[in-house]
């Protein structure tokens, strides 16, 4: 079998794994993620829902906020209010952003040990190195920062993104980890407030954040619109590290 027949089928084989996968996602989501989001959204009966594990309720939690950062098929929102109504605000703050940085690091090993070797099968690692601003560090970071920290953006989707890139990922957690604070500690806030019957105030919370998320999402449409425009895809820039050299920066 030649290299170019090779190629094809190795190319045939992913594209039926993803297929495969985003099938099994919404499989999944069909048959356990309406139910899950209704037992999540109904605040008492995810209580005691959470309450029934005993001291391993708080590994049960983590790992569902893992599994929702990492395939997103539960939201994140109702999670986080959950999370503030069973262990308060600091309690659900630290859980939830414990379960983003694991699912975090799930994402980026995964993306960067599999992810590279699937642009390059397909030839779109070149695409990707063209896009100036990745290569400036100091724009790069800020991007990823403003993305993070502006409500209503697919924050876990750009992390499978941000996998992609040669940066460090220290550096990576520590700027999307800062910047989600607000989002988490307004959401378990809120939660928090359900816990102890002030509805009143948990509205508010709840009313004032959607009412944040409609011009940060688009907000982070114009800012995706201006960094495509100001900064086209040349194709002939900067050629990709080898994936030694990628896997070094984990």
């Amino acid at each position: 079998m030649n290299e170019k027949k090779k190629t094809i089928i190795l190319r045939i084989l992913i594209i039926v794994a993803m297929l495969a996968i985003v099938g099994a996602c919404v499989y999944l989501y069909l048959h356990f993620g309406k139910s899950a989001i209704e037992l999540i959204k109904d605040t008492d009966r995810f209580k005691a829902w959470i309450d029934g594990f005993g001291v391993w309720g708080i590994i049960v939690f983590v790992a569902i906020r893992v599994l929702q950062t990492v395939v997103k098929f539960i939201p994140t929102e109702p999670i986080e209010i959950a999370a503030g109504l069973v262990w308060g605000w600091f309690g659900g703050f630290a859980l939830c952003l414990l379960g983003n940085i694991i699912g975090s690091i799930i994402i980026l090993i995964m993306t960067r040990r599999i992810g590279m070797r699937i642009l390059r099968l397909f030839r779109l690692e070149n695409k990707l190195q063209s896009m100036r601003f990745l290569q400036n560090r100091e724009k790069r970071n800020r991007l990823l920062f403003i993305f993070y920290l502006i409500p209503g953006t697919p924050k876990d989707t750009m992390t499978y993104f941000a996998g992609l890139t040669d940066m460090n990922l220290t550096e990576f957690m520590i700027i999307s980890s800062i910047a989600r604070i607000p989002a988490i500690v307004t959401s378990t806030v809120c939660g928090a407030y359900l816990g102890q019957n002030n509805y009143k105030v948990a509205a508010i919370v709840f009313v004032v954040t959607a009412l944040l998320s409609i011009p940060g999402a688009t907000l982070y449409k114009k800012l995706s619109a201006r960094y495509i425009q100001n900064h086209p895809q040349s194709g002939s820039e900067s050629q990709p590290g080898t994936e030694e050299d990628r896997e070094e920066k984990i």
